[in-house]
């Protein structure tokens, strides 16, 4: 790419952090009102006209989007006075932004006097707004000239790939969010150059609980950390003088390094995001932000300052204590490592339990296959192959969640699943509400609100009986043909309810030679790539059609192979389980 294309690239980057700002407000203020005219009595005509508002701020948002994006492949020559001076973008823009300046005044002149100032804001966002599309005019050396490159714009050479693996290091999936920490004595430092958006998060800040501070610069920031104490710092990147990136490094290398720093702006691009992740970032919001998003960042970050905190208090106690110094720090290593080793004997546990290739090779009449991976140190998924005075029973469920709870109950599921087979269970609806009983108890003695879905299959003589819910049943049968088999009206899911008897039936598929069944829990179809997209049903049912004549074993590899492509480097985020059968 030449220089004069990044330029232009780093131009149009910032346009849209300008134009972003004012839809920030838009839909932050409207939001605002909507919840406090909720909580306060619903007048539904004000209510109807305020959701219409912040319709029109997520529409500009995404004409933005479309737009104005900074995304091109490489050496392509980027015109950046075409894409800008796109008049069907500033009609469009100019269009939702004059309906957000129409009926705001008409509230104005009727809704209650506590909204009018708000409702004020929006307005003065709409008219920076209009005023800022007008400014898309003009040549890229005048939008440089007006101010549109105050950030440099360098360019981090790491992809979306290199995002996540940055990320990992802090990521919050452990955190229980069941429990909150306090928020009494938390207190936020807000930066950012734009009193409307000092504004939006200072309000949505007060109103979870916390105390907020605010700067409009900087320099002001480093001097209020170095006075203060604060326990999560919120910064703009994009402020005149002294910005984001130079106060989130003077944040991380000098004392204060373990605040948190959730960085916000209008950018959105990967280089930004990877920057400040490098440079040690908690977190990063784009604007327009969501609200319940920055509720869900604002409590993860706290909670792993109050675990820091934690750790630093049992440090400070080891060290007044000299007499037992070495018994207190082997009580807290053996405290830090307690819940990785209870989770790492599960997880062996866990794999024992599955069936062994020698056992799966030694049933008559059908080739199988099975494949596990759990997504965290324990999975939640449950499959079993097991034979009992010549029934096989094939199950394959799947835990709601992942970790130590949700494999606890998956070894419980297992074992009494094994119990109610030895006990010459046939009927299906006795067997799921025993199982269901016993799950249902042990998951309340828990204070547990684990449950799973469960599909239980019995082979004889070339005949399955499906019962239960779980995913769909692919049996592939002659020359490739799909049917797909709707388990959902043959059970219930197991531990969610006492008794679940009446919502048990059976069904019967009869399979030729050749046929073959695949089951798989929703690790597999729900697995996404770096642009989010599913790997999906469709895509599991091609690479079975292009395979079904081959072994069991090798259509689990195949099937393993293309997934595994799809996911590239991306974190797997739920357990992911394939089982296949074959009939000889």
């Amino acid at each position: 790419m030449t220089t004069d294309s990044k330029l232009q690239l780093s131009i149009l980057s910032h346009l849209r952090h300008e134009l972003r700002t004012p839809i920030n407000a838009i839909v932050g203020y409207s939001e605002m009102i909507i919840e406090e005219m909720e909580e306060g009595g619903i007048d539904l005509e004000c209510l109807k006209e305020l959701e219409q508002i912040k319709a029109y701020g997520v529409e500009l948002s995404i004409s933005i989007d479309t737009f104005l994006n900074p995304t091109v492949l490489p050496n392509t020559q980027l015109d950046l006075t075409e894409i800008v001076g796109n008049p069907e973008l500033k009609i469009e823009l100019e269009k939702s932004t004059q309906l957000v300046i129409d009926r705001c005044q008409q509230l104005v002149d009727s809704i209650e006097t506590d909204f009018v100032s708000d409702l004020e804001k929006i307005n003065l966002a709409a008219n920076k707004l209009l005023h800022e599309i007008n400014e898309l005019t003009k040549t890229p050396l005048q939008l440089a000239d007006a101010g549109f490159l105050s950030v440099s714009s360098e360019i981090a050479a790491a992809s979306r790939v290199k995002i996540e693996a940055i990320r990992e290091t802090t990521s919050i999936s452990t955190i229980d969010f069941d429990k909150p920490p306090a928020t009494d004595n938390y207190s936020i430092l807000i930066v950012d150059d734009s009193a409307t958006n000092r504004d939006l998060l200072s309000r949505q800040v007060a109103a979870q609980g916390y105390q907020a501070a605010s700067t409009d610069n900087g320099k002001q920031a480093i001097a209020m950390i170095q006075t203060g104490a604060y326990d999560l710092i919120l910064l703009d990147i994009v402020m005149p003088e002294i910005n984001g990136y130079e106060v989130l490094k003077w944040i991380r290398s000098g004392s204060w390094r373990h605040i948190p720093t959730i960085m916000i702006s209008a950018l959105d691009e990967i280089d930004s995001v990877v920057k400040c992740i490098q440079m040690g970032a908690a977190d990063y919001l784009t604007k327009p932000f969501n609200s319940t998003l920055l509720k869900a960042r604002l409590g993860a970050c706290l909670e792993q300052k109050r675990l820091r905190d934690c750790e630093s208090s049992y440090l400070e106690q080891l060290a007044q204590a000299n007499q037992e110094i070495n018994k207190l720090n082997y009580c807290l290593q053996a405290e830090n490592t307690r819940l990785s080793t209870e989770l790492e004997i599960t997880q062996r546990l866990q794999m024992m339990l599955l069936p062994k290739e020698k056992e799966l090779r030694q049933i008559e009449n059908l080739e199988i296959a099975g494949f596990m991976e759990p997504a965290a140190e324990v999975g939640g998924d449950y499959y079993d192959v097991l034979q009992h005075h010549g029934r096989i029973t094939i199950g394959i469920g799947d835990v709601t969640g992942h970790g130590l709870e949700s494999g606890v109950l998956m070894l419980m599921v297992q074992t009494a699943v094994r119990t109610l087979m030895e006990n010459n269970e046939t009927n299906p609806k006795h067997f799921f509400e025993v199982l269901n009983r016993t799950i249902y108890k042990n998951v309340q003695r828990m204070d547990s609100d684990k449950n799973l879905s469960l599909c239980l299959i019995n082979y004889r003589d070339g005949v399955l009986t499906l019962s239960g819910q779980h995913e769909e049943i692919l049996i592939v049968r002659s020359k490739g043909e799909i049917e797909r088999i709707d388990t959902v009206d043959l059970g219930f899911p197991i531990g969610l309810e006492e008794t679940i008897e009446d919502f048990v039936f059976q069904a019967q598929v009869c399979l030729n030679l050749g046929d073959v069944v695949v089951l798989y829990t929703d690790g597999v179809t729900e697995a996404e790539n770096y642009a989010g997209e599913h790997y999906g049903l469709d895509q599991l049912c091609a690479v079975v059609q292009q395979n079904w004549q081959q072994t069991a074993e090798n259509i689990r590899q195949a099937v393993i192979e293309d997934l595994r492509s799809h996911i590239g480097a991306e974190k797997v985020y739920d357990d992911i389980t394939l089982v296949i059968l074959k009939q000889k």
